[in-house]
């Protein structure tokens, strides 16, 4: 879905904390949990935007790639590290974690 061996992503504690602009196609899918996943992405051009979590309904999560100024976007961890390329180098100085990190 990121074109890339890795995908960049902002995580808000609520939907309320982020404006969006336009509207989004969604489509769902199963994570590893099993529970359902739902992305938010651009209808006339396909772009990723956002992504909800069955599990999880108050946080909201911003491709990095869709803000206004995505060299705001500072990485702080690098989760599912077990389904990354060794071609695709990142940042090792980040904390990383093989899958979703514990709660």
């Amino acid at each position: 879905m990121s074109g890339t061996g890795h995908g960049s992503y902002l995580t808000f504690p609520s939907r309320a904390a982020v404006k969006l602009n336009g509207m989004a196609t969604n489509f769902n899918m199963v994570g590893d949990s099993g529970n359902t996943k739902t992305s938010g992405f651009c209808p006339e051009c396909g772009s990723p935007v956002y992504m909800t979590f069955a599990a999880m309904p108050e946080l909201f999560t911003v491709h990095a790639a869709s803000l206004d100024d995505p060299s705001r976007y500072k990485p702080q961890a690098v989760t599912y590290g077990a389904r990354g390329y060794t071609w695709d180098h990142l940042d090792p100085s980040l904390p990383k974690f093989e899958k979703m990190p514990p709660a």
